[in-house]
């Protein structure tokens, strides 16, 4: 069986011709080399919309991959971190607010981000050691003040992986809200921020004592470097 046979269609008549012939086996004609050499080229290269779309792919994919890299390149979280009395303030702060609770009485404390910081490296030190493979365990936590809005920050190993996660809050009314977050470094405002957020709320559930005093709040005043709290009577 013959192989690469090569055939051209005649411009004049239609009819199919083997080459290397010059003229059309049917109706005697010249056929045009130039014009079928120009239709090769035109064929072997791609249009201009199949241009425009290996382009918006190609954009597509820069773009995914720029959210991906952005969310596992681990951020990091300046404070204040206080000593072992620091931490001792904070939890007596905080005993006092959960016996005003068991009381049914309003109360109020202002706590130090240094206290708050001391605190939580302390649960970090007294955490089990972490589990091989890719279990995740709590790498760091923290807390920063600003005027008008607090910041936590969250980093969750994985192997050899660290996620991070950074959460903006402010309050409003009684309440402290989340306004935004970023993941790693790929900021998540709004609607998303708050998503993000609800999503890493497990890790706060052996923080029993906050978790109830976060739930009776009557208000809560952000500073720098401090963040008053007010609850409210009843359980």
């Amino acid at each position: 069986m013959e192989e690469n046979i090569l055939m051209m269609r005649c411009t004049k008549c239609g009819e199919m011709n083997r080459l290397p012939v010059v003229h059309c086996k049917k109706c005697g004609a010249r056929l045009d080399f130039e014009t079928a050499e120009q239709h090769m080229k035109d064929a072997s290269g791609p249009t201009v919309e199949q241009q425009i779309r290996m382009a918006a792919r190609l954009a597509a994919a820069f773009v995914l991959l720029l959210i991906v890299l952005l969310m596992i390149w681990p951020a990091r979280m300046t404070r204040t971190t206080g000593d072992e009395m620091d931490a001792k303030r904070y939890r007596m702060k905080g005993e006092l607010l959960v016996e005003a609770l068991n009381r049914g009485l309003p109360a109020s404390q202002v706590i130090e981000e240094k206290e708050i910081n001391a605190h939580l490296s302390e649960m970090l030190a007294a955490q089990p050691a972490a589990r091989g493979g890719l279990s995740a365990h709590l790498d760091d936590v923290g807390a920063r003040f600003f005027p008008g809005r607090a910041e936590v920050f969250v980093a969750i190993g994985r192997g050899p992986f660290t996620f991070t996660g950074t959460f903006y809050a402010k309050p409003k009314g009684s309440k402290l809200v989340v306004t935004g977050a970023k993941a790693g470094h790929l900021p998540l405002p709004g609607f998303l921020g708050k998503l993000y957020a609800s999503t890493q709320s497990g890790l706060f559930r052996q923080m029993k004592n906050e978790s109830r005093i976060v739930r009776n709040l009557d208000g809560a005043s952000v500073n720098d470097g401090s963040i008053e709290l007010l609850i409210q009577g009843g359980n």
